[in-house]
């Protein structure tokens, strides 16, 4: 028997908010079929994770899955680390914590805060552009700001998957969860994170974080390199995995 082909790059994947790793179900064939390894999780409360948002305090508490993750890799072994939209508060405490173990952080239309930036003020950078929330749920804690949410159905429609096939934005209404806010502060170093490159991807057509805010991000906190994906709605791993496929493909040939 042949021994098996060793895979080019192992990529894990890191959802949004709401969202959970069956999010990326396009992508994973194309990326296989390049020759590489995928990993998508579930980050806390998310996907078929058992706790519930409520359940979730602190931001280690969302990442315990991927620091699980993080500690069970073999000892020699680095990853690509991708994160969608608000998985990029994640990535940058697992570059944080685990630097040795990153061949590079990528970006997908994600937050790239600079240290000390949390979840609430992101979301009231997004705000401050959109204007409205339409029909999202939000459930709010004693002190009147929001302790979780979820994407209403127009909301998703108009704002999130207005380029995606019409079959996955049935599979968001199903299986879309409320996720937690934390009103935490998101702190890393030069000396740790700044250690891992990074790769920011610029979707085009974002109604969510618009490209100038992305493009902001990218100016306030420069990444190694930057592709942007024409036509692109918030969800570009439903509307070109193909493409996506290909920018990480070329990622992995540039970090390894």
């Amino acid at each position: 028997m042949e021994a098996k082909a060793e895979a080019r790059a192992h990529f894990v994947l890191v959802h949004g908010a709401c969202h959970g790793a069956w999010c990326w179900y396009k992508l994973l064939p194309f990326l296989t079929k390049a020759g590489h390894h995928a990993t998508a999780i579930d980050l806390s409360s998310c996907g078929i994770h058992s706790l519930d948002a409520h359940q979730i305090q602190t931001w280690s508490d969302i990442n315990q899955p991927l620091t699980h993750l993080f500690n069970s890799l073999p000892p020699q072994e680095k990853v690509i680390l991708v994160g969608h939209s608000m998985g990029g508060m994640s990535l940058s405490l697992m570059m944080e914590q685990f630097p040795e173990k990153i061949k590079a952080a990528v970006f997908l239309t994600a937050f790239m805060p600079l240290s000390g930036s949390s979840a609430i003020e992101m979301i009231s950078e997004v705000q401050a552009r959109i204007q409205s929330w339409g029909d999202t749920e939000f459930v709010m804690g004693e002190n009147g700001i929001p302790i979780s949410f979820n994407f209403g159905h127009t909301f998703s429609r108009q704002i999130l998957y207005q380029n995606c096939p019409t079959e996955d934005i049935a599979l968001g209404e199903l299986l879309r969860k409320k996720f937690p806010l934390i009103d935490e502060k998101v702190i890393f170093s030069q000396e740790r994170y700044g250690r891992v490159p990074r790769v920011y991807v610029v979707a085009k057509d974002d109604k969510a974080i618009w490209e100038e805010l992305q493009r902001k991000m990218i100016a306030e906190n420069p990444p190694d390199r930057v592709y942007e994906m024409e036509g692109s709605d918030h969800m570009a791993f439903f509307c070109y995995p193909s493409r996506l496929a290909e920018i990480l493909d070329e990622i992995s040939s540039s970090y390894h």
